[in-house]
């Protein structure tokens, strides 16, 4: 059993330390096992339960307490499986006795979780009942600064090289040649030809002789000769001299012109404050309609405004349109000039406040700058306006959300004036929901005086969701137990009411 305890330490304590650190807000949780023969069960049972308590960490500080009853053990699982190894950054594995424990720290982004309860049906405190009374009205100022005079150059390039130098080719030819050529021959031929014969005879005894001769002579003689001689001479005198000299200077003046922007930082600060606060459960809406209406036109500048004796008039004119929250705030983007990567450079800084309409109490402020480079000025600005946005939002929006949970803790605690038409999240829970329990709600829902209009939100396993519509005079959740209650299986339906949050169960809230 130490050889098994000593394994899923050493394997926990690896991944500890392969862990980034945290980059954002945390939340951690713990959670047991008892130590077995399968080290990779008991190491994944105490994880899970830590993941299940990371959840429930980040569904306290979103809906609060007194609304966890709202939220399903299946709920909650759901959310824990989908929290990836990428989420944790450090996993703390210990042993007592025979219990093997782990502690993991998260990095979970807000809006992550945010689309994760959504998905689940479970709604932020400034998403709940009444529909409008979560909006935020904004304003958001150009601030201006010193004045700009466009017929001035923002920037001025200028180039200047000399080149000198000069060249000499001499591809002259002198050229002479002579030729002289001689032949001669000289033939000769001769012949001769000579022949003779004789003959002689003698016979002695003083008698006889005999004799003969003939001779034959012919002779020629040729001769002949010849001669040739040729003479040639040839003289060439050709003169190609080039010569070059260069002295060239070039100048070249770059001129760029300052010029207005063609998109607006405080529109785009706005668009990004309807979407980043949208993660928090707030919803923004622009403060023109009401500045315009309450000022009659001539609409001061966020500066100017919070210095006017009006103010708080102001402010209780947003909180009789059921705007409970205002923010206002400057944006301020400067251009830098050229980046050496190429693009444009700029700078910037926002400032924002939120106050609550009811009491003009400040609740909430942040501010963010920094730099950024586009390829011109607009794209610049866009890309600077966002990074500045998203860590305002970041500030403000809990600040905003905390102030509501407050706003609906004390509304839940005053009670609440059921004839006033209102929406409600009603979730009904029963160890065994079947088709014709649903059916009956469905059926109660839409025969109840009062109700206006109903949504079926969500069904998992024991539990149905709804947003209803109500305005009567009894309670929702005992308007719905008169039309059921001759019904057996409601017939021990109990009640747990948190503000314009209604819990029915049918084996006890709880157990």
């Amino acid at each position: 059993m130490r050889d098994m305890s000593r394994l899923l330490l050493g394997a926990c304590a690896g991944l500890a330390l392969s862990m980034p650190a945290a980059l954002a807000e945390i939340s951690s949780g713990e959670g047991r096992a008892p130590i077995g023969k399968d080290i990779e069960s008991v190491r994944t049972i105490a994880e899970s339960e830590a993941r299940r308590a990371i959840v429930t960490q980040m569904l306290l500080r979103t809906i609060g307490q007194q609304r966890m009853g709202e939220v399903g053990q299946q709920q909650i699982d759901s959310i824990a499986g989908q929290i990836g190894a990428e989420m944790i950054v450090t996993r703390e594995p210990r042993r007592e006795g025979n219990i093997f424990f782990m502690k993991l720290t998260a990095d979970i982004d807000g809006g992550w979780f945010a689309q994760r309860l959504d998905d689940q049906g479970i709604q932020s405190n400034s998403q709940r009942a009444s529909g409008d009374q979560q909006r935020i009205m904004v304003m958001i100022d150009p601030k201006t600064g010193p004045g700009r005079d466009f017929s001035k150059p923002a920037e001025v390039t200028v180039e200047y090289d000399r080149q000198t130098g000069g060249s000499f080719s001499d591809k002259s030819v002198v050229a002479a040649s002579e030729k002289d050529r001689s032949a001669s021959s000289d033939r000769s031929a001769g012949a001769y030809r000579g022949s003779a014969a004789s003959a002689i005879g003698v016979s002695n005894g003083y008698g006889s002789a005999a004799g003969r001769a003939r001779s034959n002579v012919a002779g020629g003689y040729s001769n002949s000769s010849a001669s040739a001689s040729s003479h040639s001479a040839a003289f060439i005198d050709k003169s190609n001299v080039q010569a070059e000299v260069h002295d060239n200077e070039r100048f070249r003046s770059h001129v760029v012109y300052q010029r207005p922007a063609q998109t607006s930082g405080s529109r785009a600060a706005l668009s990004g404050f309807t979407s980043q606060l949208r993660n928090y459960g707030v919803a923004v809406a622009t403060a023109d309609i009401a500045l315009t209406r309450f000022y009659g036109g001539a609409i001061p500048s966020f500066e100017s405004l919070r210095q006017r004796p009006d103010y708080e008039q102001f402010l209780q004119s947003l909180s009789r349109d059921k705007a409970p929250f205002f923010m206002g705030g400057t944006i301020t983007v400067n251009q830098l000039g050229a980046a050496p990567s190429g693009g444009v450079r700029c700078s910037g800084v926002l400032e924002a406040s939120a106050y609550a309409t009811a009491d003009s109490e400040e609740i909430g402020s942040g501010s963010a700058n920094g730099t950024a480079i586009g390829d011109g000025f607009d794209d610049c600005e866009a890309k600077l306006t966002k990074t500045l946005v998203t860590t305002v939002a970041d500030t403000v929006g809990p600040q905003v959300q905390k102030r509501w949970r407050t706003i609906a803790q004390a509304a839940a605690a005053a009670g609440v004036d059921s004839r006033q038409s209102a929406d409600y999240a009603l979730v009904l829970r029963a160890n065994r929901l079947d088709m014709a329990m649903q059916a009956d709600i469905l059926d109660a829902l839409q025969a109840t005086n009062g109700v206006e209009a109903q949504n079926f939100v969500s069904q998992q396993g024991n539990e149905m969701r709804f947003t209803v519509r109500y305005a009567g005079s009894t309670p929702l959740q005992l308007a719905l137990y008169q039309k059921l209650r001759a019904n057996p299986a409601f017939a021990g339906m109990q009640s747990t009411v948190n503000g314009r949050s209604v819990l029915l169960c049918l084996a006890g809230c709880g157990q």
